[in-house]
């Protein structure tokens, strides 16, 4: 009986494990379609240079999240991607059409982009742990890989949101 027990917790690491990775995987693809549009909406020459340099990012790692599905031999879901489509939706209503201050557009497409990559830190890092849980090292440095490479864009994204304001403030001395 004992051993039932343990591969059906293998058994459940995995269904857990695929549905978490399947929301991961939805938002990136969601992601490589539509963050081209978001950088059209920026004002800030850096704030375009970091949306594409995020995009290049997310599409390395939807490669290693293909290269975990091959290796769990399993298959992508459409499953859990209400949530990181109504943000990147949201962000996708900013535009200077509303009236709004190009300061204020650019500053809400920062928050939102922020606001994506911690939802992506906070996704691999539970992915991570349940790699750990499943005994799989190859899939936990894939996931390292993409965790830093998410830490690095949101820490960019908060640069430029200070460098902005610094240029922003300049301008009313």
């Amino acid at each position: 009986m004992e051993t039932l027990n343990i591969t059906q917790a293998k058994i459940d690491l995995k269904q857990l494990f695929v549905h978490q990775l399947n929301r991961v995987n939805c938002a990136k693809g969601y992601l490589i379609r539509n963050l081209p549009k978001l950088q059209e909406i920026a004002s800030f020459n850096t704030l375009s240079l970091a949306i594409r340099e995020d995009l290049e990012d997310v599409k390395k790692q939807k490669v290693r999240i293909d290269e975990i599905y091959g290796l769990l031999q399993t298959t992508p879901s459409e499953e859990g991607c209400e949530v990181i489509k109504l943000v990147i939706e949201e962000a996708y209503n900013l535009n200077n059409d509303s009236g709004k201050l190009t300061i204020i557009n650019d500053m809400d497409i920062i928050l939102y982009m922020q606001l994506i990559e911690n939802i992506e830190l906070t996704s691999f890092r539970m992915l991570k742990m349940i790699a750990g849980y499943m005994r799989n090292a190859q899939i936990t440095q894939m996931l390292t890989e993409c965790f830093d490479e998410n830490v690095d864009n949101d820490r960019l994204f908060t640069l430029i949101s200070e460098e902005y304001l610094e240029k922003k403030t300049e301008n009313q001395r």
